[in-house]
């Protein structure tokens, strides 16, 4: 599919309805490039197409090629994959797959719903790119995001995107921040699932990831009588005249799901949501150490923790531990919101720092 979305982006368990379309774990695949050309014409490894560009003249970008998108050793669980944003102000890197219309159109009737989920390693968000990185749903026509979500490399701060007609704004395909500076960030150096939808009845789009509360975040859509064509990894420049992208960054994805569903599957929170409410914290007020348990077996990827101005005053990552202790003896008495990423979703919790 020629992709017709190049235009402005402002920032302004499963249930038994649901029916997987899609998946890729990327571990059948080969290590090293997925396509062999980058005009998005011919299918690489696993039937992916590879279209990488370095925008119109005039432009600074100078490094779209075929390893752009590339198999890595570096997945979640094994292999996952990995893309390289353009090194200039303008540009972009899409990767997709064939076939979804068909699949959609053989949907189990009633479901209306397309369900994108993923794991999404933002790195350290110490880049100075202003790349930016993620998963988008299209018409048939690529010109409209359905829905979709993007991570900065400079940040790690995560985005909604959607078509859709914000107040005082034509329509168009709008990147929505998703909470006061410095916004919702994902934890750094490990995976998070981030999952997007859209309800083609509806035209509601809906957010959930880690940071994000259970229901999700939802923006109205303004694509009617529109069904999804075309699932996408994206990366684009992040070029703006106040702050010019001057240097490439990569990002790893993993895990794609995709479904249909009549109802809110979105990362399975009714499956998960007594695993993750069994964490406990303790001591809580805390002086110098919190300990962070559960009865569940569920496995701690990471925590954040955020004061009341939503400003993140740690992180921290971890592998394959179900009980975990985190310094907190240089936080400033007061109240936080730590935020407790696991393998089965994610929970926040109040903190008391005395």
């Amino acid at each position: 599919m020629k992709k017709l979305l190049l235009l402005s982006l402002f920032t302004l368990p499963l249930f038994s309805n649901a029916q997987v379309l899609l998946t890729e774990n990327f571990n059948t695949l080969n290590v090293g490039n997925i396509s062999t050309e980058t005009a998005g014409s011919v299918a690489g490894q696993g039937g992916y197409y590879l279209f990488s560009s370095n925008g119109t003249a005039p432009t600074t970008t100078t490094n779209a090629g075929i390893t752009n998108a590339q198999i890595v050793a570096g997945g979640n669980a094994s292999k996952g994959i990995q893309l390289e944003g353009p090194n200039g102000d303008l540009g972009s890197r899409f990767v997709w797959k064939d076939g979804l219309p068909a699949l959609w159109t053989a949907r189990t009737t009633g479901n209306q719903i397309i369900e994108l989920e993923v794991d999404i390693n933002p790195g350290a968000g110490t880049s100075t790119s202003r790349n930016t990185f993620g998963a988008y749903i299209f018409n048939a026509a690529g010109d409209r995001v359905l829905a979709g979500f993007t991570v900065r490399a400079a940040t790690r701060e995560l985005f909604l995107v959607a078509y859709s007609t914000p107040t005082g704004n034509p329509v168009g395909s709008y990147s929505y921040s998703l909470a006061a500076a410095p916004g919702i960030q994902l934890p750094a150096n490990t995976f998070s699932r981030v999952g997007i939808s859209y309800n083609v009845t509806t035209r509601v789009v809906t957010i959930k990831a880690p940071g994000i509360a259970a229901a999700g975040i939802t923006v109205t859509g303004s694509s009617t009588a529109t069904d999804p064509a075309e699932v996408d990894f994206i990366a684009f420049s992040g070029n703006t005249t106040a702050a010019p992208n001057s240097a490439a960054a990569t990002m790893v994805m993993d895990n794609l799901t995709v479904r249909a569903s009549a109802a809110d599957t979105l990362l399975g929170n009714a499956s998960f949501e007594n695993a993750v409410t069994s964490f406990s914290v303790s001591p809580n007020p805390a002086n110098d150490f919190i300990t962070i348990s559960n009865s569940e077996n569920v496995l701690v990827n990471a925590i954040s923790i955020t004061d009341l101005n939503g400003r993140v005053v740690k992180q921290n990552s971890f592998s394959d531990v179900t009980n975990v202790q985190v310094n907190v003896s240089d936080l400033a008495s007061g109240v936080y919101m730590m935020n407790i990423t696991s393998d089965k979703g994610s929970v926040t919790k109040k903190i008391i720092k005395n």
